[in-house]
């Protein structure tokens, strides 16, 4: 794109956003109403709201150019930077002026220090990795801002599950210029408003200016490009890191604090406004807003800065006019779903090699190998993985015997919960294809599921057939985009997604709001928590089986073979195009099972249960469990079940979660599954030594000496002829395993 073209396509974007928005308050407005009326909806709402909504989007691009990275924590600073300001006003009655002004600074040392102690550690990991680091960031701001409340000595509603939102002031705190007021029929705008422009106008133009005229930018750009040379040419790419964190979390701070100051006049509003709408914990990480802002960063290419604003202030524009002519904004997210993946698969020619190789596929995937062959007869092995085996099905069959109804009624559901995150090592574990948006399919299979049963009043396997296939299909027509479109930018695909999923598809009226639980076996499970957890139990044990039979066949072999080199496969005949979209196809039916099972768990289709938060929590669920194994991502879903249990509100488990994540990728990169399984390995390791058998896969990379550097690799033979020796060559053996000749084993 030429500099001119460059320079008339933003203003380009904002004239079409408005003249479309037009248009559809034209089709599908009052008629009773003029269509310049609108105009102060379009014009004056939309513009403020889209300058805002492009500080985000600028912060994403300028994290984007800088580390290769798709920043999903930006919208988290704006949350926890605006509770704060809020409650220091309300609580501790902070002028306007100071309060501010400390919310910002905090905003920066908390970018800061994330930059420091986090993204520093995985600078040189796949781009995918620290992509995942700054979804864990998200929901850790998001928990840290619904805990502020108790901190500034507010006591949460007991019969409140988002514990501190409920007790707040019901009025948020006074601004020095809600005074001054103007009317553009029929809308009345405040000083806030005007503040809000200016603020971002001077934002944007100082990040300009960092960008193009200071030596600080030249850096940042320079070192975007290539970090190894700018390191070779002397600049600190660490300080100029430590600087693009510390801008991008002072502009998402100011876009969350001038959000609740046009908000609603009370602090639970301002907070729902500054992160999307509502005061759930999809607001708390602020999925709605940050795909509006992703969105505007993929028109931009994730390069163009003033394009990016231009695109965020065209999209608000856009949703303005909508909510005039509808009085909702559901059907905008589906208009971005496909603005995202047309935007991607046009730009997908100008992809370099350095993208492909930076975010090719998801690194920690470690696959937990089985007991090895030399140890797998012996009678105490065979007798271990026995006794092991039965202990966990009495604790799994017990379990709804020794707690309480709604104990119960969560077990159901992590079993559930663990379908879909197996549903996810198939997808991404395997395949190597992130997904953000699985929870969508899940709602998919729930919705097709729920109106088998409820509206047609087919019997359950039936719905749980269609559901499944319902929900394969959906896949597959996500997956097609894949075919272009990986790593990160498929990350943005399959959230936008999830969010169009739970705001228009589930707003059908087709899709049941209540749904029967099924008998099973003559037990009613309507009013037994115990029979619908067998039957989830059940359900889970089937998909393990499945995924266990599928990664034992030539189509899971050639899944990991194009995970880890698409090339190479491809060299040898392997049709990436059907693979592909079979890895999409399996983990949607598996993902659409789950969502039927938790449709009739709950008694219907409620889409606040299906949102995108919950899709990043099954992620996050998975990446702690390990996503190279079906039994270790299992451990990720008893980890968030025993959180769940342990914890008793939102704050807490969204801390328990994210920054669970945070310590798996520092400390256990292949998960806490892979850690179980390493117990197990040290248990056959001393029962390979206790009966002199040599196991490489076992060993490692230790050095023993000692008792147990004398044990031999195997008894010699009875009948041994000793025979002269005419010729010697120096044994290699001490490198690969052992050494009879040195008396020691290298593990």
């Amino acid at each position: 794109m030429t500099s001119i073209r460059r320079t008339l396509f933003a203003p380009s974007l904002v004239v079409a956003a408005y003249l479309l928005g037009l248009l559809v308050v034209l089709l599908w407005g009052d008629e009773g109403q003029p269509v310049l009326r609108a105009n102060a909806a379009i014009i004056g709402v939309g513009g403020v709201s889209g300058a805002l909504t492009g500080l985000t989007a600028a912060s994403i691009v300028l994290v984007y150019r800088s580390s290769r990275i798709v920043n999903f924590a930006q919208a988290g600073f704006g949350v926890a930077a605006t509770m704060f300001y809020l409650l220091v006003s309300a609580r501790w009655g902070w002028s306007w002026w100071i309060a501010v002004p400390v919310a910002l600074v905090a905003a920066m040392v908390v970018g800061f220090f994330f930059e420091s102690l986090v993204v520093r550690r995985f600078m040189r990991s796949p781009r995918l990795v620290l992509t995942v680091v700054t979804i864990a960031l998200a929901q850790t701001l998001g928990g840290v801002a619904l805990s502020m409340p108790r901190w500034f000595g507010y006591e949460p509603d007991p019969e409140d599950f988002l514990a501190g939102l409920a007790a707040l002031p019901p009025i948020a705190p006074s601004t020095p210029f809600e005074r001054w007021t103007f009317e553009w029929f029929p809308i009345r705008f405040t000083g806030d408003h005007v503040l809000a422009l200016v603020v971002s106008a001077l934002a944007l133009a100082s990040l300009g200016f960092l960008l193009r005229r200071s030596r600080i930018g030249a850096a940042i750009r320079g070192a975007s490009e290539n970090t190894k040379r700018a390191e070779l040419l002397g600049i600190n790419v660490s300080t100029l890191s430590s600087v693009v964190w510390v801008v991008a979390a002072l502009l998402g701070a100011m876009a969350g604090i001038m959000n609740g100051m046009v908000g609603d006049q009370s602090v639970a509003g301002a907070v729902g406004r500054g992160v999307g709408g509502s005061t759930s914990v999809a607001a708390a990480v602020g999925a709605t807003v940050l795909l509006r802002a992703l969105t505007a960063g993929v028109i931009a290419r994730m390069s163009s800065i003033p394009i990016a604003v231009a695109a965020s202030i065209a999209i608000s524009m856009f949703e303005q006019s909508v909510y005039w002519a509808t009085g909702s904004t559901n059907t905008v997210d589906v208009v971005l779903v496909v603005v995202v993946v047309v935007a991607l698969l046009l730009q997908r020619r100008a992809a370099g090699r350095f993208d492909e190789a930076e975010t090719a596929s998801w690194e920690s995937t470690e696959e937990i190998a089985g007991i090895p062959s030399q140890l797998s007869s012996l009678p105490q092995v065979r007798a271990g993985v026995r006794r092991s085996l039965w202990v966990l099905a009495l604790v799994v069959a017990a379990y709804p015997w020794v707690t309480s109804p709604s104990q119960t009624n969560l077990g159901a559901v992590y079993a559930m919960y663990g379908i879909v995150g197996i549903s996810l090592v198939v997808l991404t574990g395997w395949a190597g294809q992130i997904s953000l948006g699985q929870f969508g399919f899940v709602a998919i299979g729930a919705a097709v599921g729920g109106a088998v049963t409820a509206n047609l009043g087919l019997p359950f396997p039936v719905a749980l057939v269609l559901g499944s296939v319902a929900a394969g299909a959906v896949a597959v027509g996500i997956g097609l985009p894949a075919l272009r479109i990986k790593g990160l930018f498929l990350a943005v695909t399959t959230l936008a997604f999830s969010v169009a999923t739970s705001t228009w598809v589930l707003r059908f009226g087709w899709v049941p709001d209540q749904v029967t639980r099924p008998a099973f076996l003559g037990f009613d499970s309507k009013t037994d928590e115990r029979t619908y957890y067998y039957i989830a139990l059940a359900g889970l044990a089937l998909v393990i089986f499945l995924a266990q039979g599928l990664r034992r066949t030539r189509t899971g072999r050639i899944l990991i073979a194009m995970r880890d080199n698409e090339r190479t496969a491809q060299a040898y005949g392997v049709n990436l195009v059907r693979i592909r979209l079979t890895a999409f196809a399996i983990s949607g039916i598996f993902a659409g099972f789950a969502g039927v099972l938790f449709a009739h768990h709950q008694n219907g289709v409620d889409a606040q249960s299906y949102g995108p938060e919950q899709s990043i929590q099954m992620f996050l669920m998975a990446v702690i469990g390990g996503l190279g194994s079906v039994y270790a991502v299992l451990v990720g879903a008893l980890y968030l079940g025993t959180v769940t249990v342990v914890l008793d509100n939102a704050a807490g488990q969204l801390l328990a979660s994210s920054v669970g994540v945070l310590l798996i990728l520092l400390f256990f990169p292949s998960g806490l599954g892979a850690m179980v399984f390493q117990a197990r390995d040290a248990w056959l390791r001393r029962i390979a030594l206790r009966n002199r058998i040599f196991v490489p896969t076992l060993l490692g990379d230790r050095l023993k000496e000692g008792e147990e550097a004398r044990v031999p690799i195997a008894a010699p033979p009875d009948d041994l002829v000793e025979t002269g020796v005419r010729y010697r060559l120096d044994s290699n053996i001490g490198e690969q395993g052992a050494s009879q000749l040195t008396k020691l084993w290298r593990y």
